[in-house]
Parts: structure tokens; C-alpha cells; sequence
């Protein structure tokens, strides 16, 4: 089964999904800001370019649907493919949830 990479800015780095795992320092840049509150948000604001702090980790097929749920997807959160930096320069594709607009 192949495994699927998740980028991480906020509550997810200390979940349940990413307990054990190997995790990489990682970015993200882009028109993005985090909205702090409750919980980070992650919302692409169109403008503007801003580098996110964040990891990388991998989760199954069942895991990643679990954690749609976990973000309330698609009523607060939607995922997307994004490209993400670690920290030696390597570039990965990784699903990232934003706040949905």
C-alpha cells in the first residue's frame, strides 16, 4: 500500500495520525498565512508570498480518511497538492489543509 505525504502546520504534528513517524522540517511558500485561534488555519490569502513552517509524514489510505473527518472536511478544511521544501532542498508533493473558502 502505498503511503500518502501529509504537510503539517499545526495540530496534526502532535495527533494521533503522527505519533511514531518518521517527521522532516519542512516548507511551504506561498500566498498563505496561519490564523491563529483555537487552532492554526491555514488560509491562502492571493497575495503576498510567506514561508510556513511545518513536517512532512506519511499516512495509509485509511489514516488520511481519518483524518478528513478530523478536519471537518469538507466544511472547514479543504486538501490540496502542494509542493513542499525540506530542509536539505529536497522537493516532495504533499496534501496540505487549507481553510475553505
Amino acid at each position: 500500500m502505498r503511503n500518502i505525504k501529509i504537510f503539517s502546520y499545526g495540530t496534526l504534528q502532535k495527533s494521533k495520525f503522527s505519533r511514531n513517524r518518521e517527521k522532516k522540517e519542512a516548507t511551504l511558500t506561498g500566498m498563505y498565512e496561519i490564523m491563529e485561534g483555537d487552532f492554526p488555519l491555514l488560509v491562502d490569502t492571493h497575495r503576498g508570498k510567506n514561508i510556513i513552517n511545518g513536517v512532512l509524514f506519511e499516512v495509509t489510505q485509511d489514516e488520511i480518511n481519518e483524518i478528513d473527518d478530523y478536519e471537518s472536511l469538507p466544511h472547514l478544511f479543504k486538501r490540496e497538492e502542494k509542493t513542499i521544501i525540506l530542509t536539505d532542498g529536497t522537493k516532495e508533493t504533499a496534501w496540505v489543509y487549507l481553510l475553505n473558502d
